[in-house]
């Protein structure tokens, strides 16, 4: 799977250039660590309506951010009945797949050429 939406990512960033794009990016990076710690907090109240509607925040935020990958596994945990246990292990994941694609797109964004 592709980390990025590299079409989704020229396009948003053709229409809103390239310094708003990199905002809406940075705006995205805060929220998301929020997003997180709301994802822990709903582990901790073993709590899943809380849990899906935070996968779904983040899917969203995500998807509109190009993040495909990090879109897609939030996608597949939003509706997750995994044990919390489980569901801690994915978050994990997410968190280290979130951190790679935030590089890739920093790094993509800055030079597009190379990719």
């Amino acid at each position: 799977m592709d980390i990025l939406d590299k079409t989704l990512i020229s396009q948003y960033r053709d229409v809103l250039g390239h310094e708003v794009f990199m905002q809406n990016v940075d705006l995205y990076k805060e929220q998301a660590v929020k997003y997180f710690l709301k994802l822990e907090q709903a582990i901790e109240l073993q709590s899943y309506p809380q849990w899906q509607e935070n996968c779904h925040i983040l899917k969203s935020a995500s998807g509109n951010t190009g993040l495909k990958e990090v879109y897609q596994l939030a996608s597949d945990l939003e509706y997750s009945q995994a044990d919390f246990s489980e569901l801690s292990e994915q978050l994990m994941n997410l968190i280290v797949k979130n951190d790679q694609a935030i590089k890739a797109l920093e790094q993509w964004l800055n030079y597009p050429s190379l990719q």
